[in-house]
């Protein structure tokens, strides 16, 4: 069969593809944590099989030396006890874990001979077995898995490949080789061995940790066969959670470790995957996957608000496409054959963190590093620019299939369907309902502006310092971003100086720092934080003041009246319904007994009947109505003549519990939108009486 097969990179360097001595170095460190487990684990085996054994000893002496109903249940109480430890210790390392998915679709060959005639090739070229099966899934991802067990440690495991549809949609031919030859360097690598212990060591001790509902209510059970076990059941928890306490340390060096060795095993992967498709083909395709994921997100995300207006999408993929072709128009992406170029450093300048430290508990190196280390290589192939789907028999049926599977449990088939013109659009109306005017600059993007504690009678009257283009300038656009990312690394740099974050140094602003200093960098930043958010709203005073002086003043005036009025009430009703949802979160954490039960409920009808009175209210001032959202009325009013019960006999009743939870997030999106779409309207309105090319003083001189 002669399918499409991009061209591979000439004459080689073979040594460029041998694992480096810092991969060398992490296998070393892996191997040395994971003999440590083993010597740990199996010292572990010993002593609870010598506490069981002595246990026995014990129990039974006990119950010879001097047969009673006490005797007898202290001794099967430690009988108990030594048999429960060991059981704790070994039953874990005999669970498979099986890699379960019920979103993706496996595929056959008579199905689509041509892909797997294009893998086979490739596992040729990459020396690597061919995958066990293969699946299909809808998202932007590539990935090999199997089915583990503790014996798959030792025996050799088929692997089974996952292609998603997601990524196909938007990558070109030798981008998809790329990456498919980096998944086969995965295959290749001795070090998958290691990953395989890696994974079941650390599967046993995540079971051990955090695994453990239903040894916990085999404790449970035999403790309340009587009192006396109970006290012994106690004794068990207390040796198994010293145990945890021993393998969460292991847990911790052997992760890090293999952190370490997976970061030099993507550096393996990608020198397997450039020598067979190209440095340059495997740098675009890391880059394009970025920017595919988060189009993939987004219109899945456009999808969900589709469902709720009873739309579905025939197929998700022809709205990917649209998603990705908007994303280019807004970034000035240019598009060849099809698709948005795109580059590293366009990735790269999305964060904008003052903060830069190596993430030791990170699996993947960042993306700058790989692109510099596939540039060493220097393995250069030209790119075949067509489709991936190329490789594929029946693509829009495919796509559809997997449409259609997607939705199989979110869709009742009953929605309206919508072709790819149709989403387009439904998408950009909704950009365009959420977009605020462009002449602003993006000033009032991702915000808006704080009117709670203004005069708005003495703001509109401040004198005018500045024209439209000095307010709207790029730098005063800048200022919530800068602001917005100053509180992202005073986040950061708190959870490094709490140690939530295993790092003992960083780089801020390019210099060196140690954990110690984390307190003054916060300080400064606070400081720094403080003085853009004062400039910021002197600047959105002078805006409404400027405003005033060219448009009709006092509808102005009014509309921001009704926009502060707006965001009292919208704020008043959150603090209502944030004091149902700290109740709810107690219910929902669990641990009450009936009596306390009783008290919390108590509470929560009295808070009930708060938001009932905010309901009413706001049907009474027609904030919510007929007209506005009917929907929303009708369940407004049937809470108000409910009687949620919430709780009876020994448990909660979910149904009244998410009734009411349901009706406060309606109520409070609701809020929320209307909010948006009049402050919307205001900005539009205010920005459509402005005459920038005449100066504020002329501007007053022609409205006197």
């Amino acid at each position: 069969m002669i399918i499409d097969y991009p061209l591979s990179p000439k004459d080689i360097d073979v040594k460029k593809l041998q694992p480096s001595p810092e991969f060398k170095n992490q296998v070393w460190k892996v191997m040395t944590s994971i003999i440590l487990f083993i010597v740990t684990y199996l010292i572990l085996v010993a002593a609870s099989v010598a506490l069981a054994v002595g246990c026995f000893y014990l129990g039974g002496f006990v119950i010879i030396s001097r047969l009673s109903f006490v005797t007898l249940m202290i001794g099967l109480g430690l009988i108990a006890v030594g048999v429960s430890v060991v059981v704790f210790v070994i039953k874990f390392i005999f669970s498979v874990n099986r890699s379960t998915d019920e979103s993706r679709i496996e595929i056959l060959e008579g199905d689509q001979p041509k892909l797997f005639e294009f893998i086979r090739e490739l596992t040729k070229e990459t020396k690597t077995p061919f995958p066990k099966k293969i699946f299909l899934s809808g998202d932007v991802n590539a990935c090999v898995f199997y089915n583990s067990s503790f014996w798959s440690m030792f025996l050799p495991v088929r692997k089974n490949l996952q292609i998603g549809l997601g990524l196909v949609n938007t990558v070109n031919l030798s981008e998809f080789k790329a990456i498919m030859a980096h998944e086969f360097g995965h295959f290749s690598q001795r070090s998958m061995k290691l990953g395989s212990f890696t994974y079941n060591v650390n599967q046993i001790i995540y079971n051990m940790l955090y695994n453990n509902n239903s040894y916990n209510e085999f404790l449970s059970s035999w403790a309340k066969i009587n009192g006396y076990f109970s006290f012994f059941a106690l004794v068990t928890v207390k040796i198994a959670g010293s145990i945890q306490l021993v393998l969460k340390e292991m847990y911790k060096i052997i992760n890090k470790s293999y952190m370490s060795l997976s970061r030099e095993m993507e550096f393996h992967a990608d020198a397997v995957a450039a020598s067979v498709s190209g440095s340059n083909n495997m740098i675009s395709a890391l880059a394009r996957v970025e920017v595919s994921a988060s189009c993939y997100s987004g219109t899945l995300k456009s999808a969900d608000e589709c469902l709720k207006n009873k739309k579905v999408l025939s197929n998700l993929y022809s709205g990917q496409l649209v998603v990705l072709n908007r994303f280019a128009i807004d970034n000035q992406l240019p598009v060849k054959h099809g698709l948005p170029e795109i580059s590293t450093s366009f990735i790269n300048s999305f964060s904008n963190s003052r903060v830069n430290y190596k993430d030791q508990w990170s699996s993947h190196p960042p993306l700058a590093e790989r692109e510099e280390h596939l540039k060493k290589l220097g393995f250069y192939a030209e790119a075949d620019t067509k489709a991936a789907w190329c490789i594929f028999d029946n693509a829009e049926k495919l796509q559809a299939e997997m449409t259609n599977n997607i939705y199989k449990n979110v869709a009742s088939g009953e929605e309206e369907k919508l072709d790819a013109r149709g989403f387009e659009s439904y998408y950009l109306k909704s950009i365009e309902d959420l977009s605020f005017p462009e002449a602003y600059n993006g000033y009032y993007d991702g915000r808006m502006v704080d009117v709670k504690d203004w005069n708005i009678d003495e703001v509109s009257s401040e004198e005018v310092h500045m024209n439209f283009d000095d307010l709207f300038s790029r730098s005063n656009s800048q200022l919530q971003t800068l602001i917005t990312q100053n509180e992202r690394d005073i986040a950061l740099l708190k959870e490094i100086m709490a140690k939530n974050i295993d790092v003992r140094n960083f780089d801020f602003d390019g210099k060196k720092y140690a954990r110690k200093d984390c307190a003054e960098i916060i300080e400064n930043l606070e400081t720094e934080n403080e003085g853009l958010k004062t400039k910021l709203q002197a600047l959105d005073k002078q805006a409404f003041a400027y405003f005033c002086k060219v448009t009709n003043r006092e509808k102005l005036k009014a509309m921001y009246s009704e926009f502060k009025d707006m965001n009292s009430r919208s704020d008043n009703f959150i603090k209502k319904a944030n004091a149902v949802f700290d109740i709810l979160n107690v219910f929902y954490v669990g641990g009450l007994t009936v009596e306390e039960a009783g008290r919390k409920v108590s509470i929560l009808k009295d808070e009930e009947e708060v938001i009932k009175k905010a309901f009413e209210k706001l049907i009474a001032e027609r904030v919510v109505d007929n007209d506005s959202n009917r929907e929303l009325l009708k369940g407004m009013k049937a809470f108000i003549d409910s009687n949620y019960v919430y709780f009876s006999g020994e448990s909660f009743l979910n149904g009244d519990l998410q009734g009411l939870s349901d009706i406060i997030i309606a109520v409070a999106n609701y809020l929320a939108e209307q909010k948006y779409k009049y402050y919307k309207s205001l900005l539009e309105y205010q920005l459509s009486m402005n005459k920038p090319e005449i100066g504020v003083e002329n501007e007053m001189m022609v409205l006197n």
